[in-house]
């Protein structure tokens, strides 16, 4: 893939140790869901079910990619970035005073919610240039997240379980859940919007 701009050795280094971060949290939340009792297979089939795990896991594959030098579109890493950041947001003003951890169970919850976000917010501002992302790429950012919900909802329809009350089809009303995702999506949407017009500042500010 041929892309209008190239990332240079410490963007290549910055995304492979985000890359790092990522997979090497979701290991260590799989070791730890084992340590407890859980098969190997069991562990993974149930973290696979989060749109946090799912969204890290992209971000490994993705950053790794880059730090071998893979070249992503612009609005892939927009969406990429808003999604692990909506992870951050959720976890950080609803969702952290629900499950509290300690020990390694703390770290790997803070790589997934907190380590992750902050890297890969911080990356994109850092290292992509304004000029390849547009504002209309916001709406990009809605992609993952509705094929998450449409996955989800799968899954639920199978076995009866939901990850997240806002998609629970065992007690909300179709109608609720549409209502729901459209919400979900316009966030992600905003997010979106708000890191391209932090690349935008950035370019007034610094010329870049």
């Amino acid at each position: 893939m041929s892309l209008p701009f190239a990332l240079n050795r410490l963007a290549k280094i910055a995304a492979l140790l985000i890359a790092f971060t990522a997979l090497s949290s979701i290991v260590l939340r799989i070791g730890l869901s084992v340590a407890e009792g859980q098969s190997a297979g069991e562990a993974i089939w149930g973290l696979l079910r989060f749109f946090t795990i799912l969204t890290n896991l992209l971000v490994g594959i993705v950053f790794g990619l880059i730090g071998f030098g893979r070249a992503i579109a612009p609005r892939v890493l927009m969406a990429l970035a808003s999604a692990i950041a909506g992870v951050g947001l959720v976890y950080h003003t609803l969702l952290v005073h629900l499950n509290p951890q300690e020990g390694w169970g703390l770290i790997a919850d803070h790589g997934v919610h907190t380590a992750v976000p902050l890297l890969c917010v911080a990356w994109f501002l850092a290292f992509i240039p304004a000029p390849v992302v547009r504002w209309r790429d916001a709406i990009f950012a809605a992609v993952w997240p509705t094929i998450y919900c449409i996955y989800a909802l799968a899954r639920g329809a199978i076995d009866g379980l939901y990850p997240y009350p806002f998609i629970d089809g065992n007690t909300l009303a179709t109608s609720q859940m549409v209502m729901n995702i459209i919400g979900l999506t316009l966030f992600f949407m905003i997010l979106g919007a708000a890191l391209i017009g932090g690349l935008k500042l950035r370019a007034r500010l610094t010329g870049r």
